[in-house]
């Protein structure tokens, strides 16, 4: 083969399942982010959806909720001139 080790083939075959289902989580919940930052049309980032994610009883990492709406260019909308 490559070089590689026949154990390191096996195991990134054996992992395909499990990647499968963690990106399809991330599906869903790149969702509820669009849905989420649709409401508040346009305005939240990533802190005030992961509140209202966690308001709404799911638990999600906020460095998730960046990654995902960094990935997926989901963006907040900033004030110009903030405060002194």
């Amino acid at each position: 083969m490559l070089g590689v080790p026949r154990s390191t083939c096996y195991a990134h075959r054996a992992s395909r399942p499990a990647r499968t289902v963690r990106e399809r989580a991330e599906e869903v919940l790149v969702g509820e982010i669009r849905v989420l930052h649709a409401g508040s049309r346009g305005a939240y980032g990533a802190p005030r959806i992961h509140a209202a994610l966690r308001r709404a009883g799911r638990v999600v990492n906020s460095k998730k909720i960046e990654r995902l709406m960094r990935k997926h260019r989901i963006v907040g909308i900033t004030r110009a001139g903030g405060g002194s």
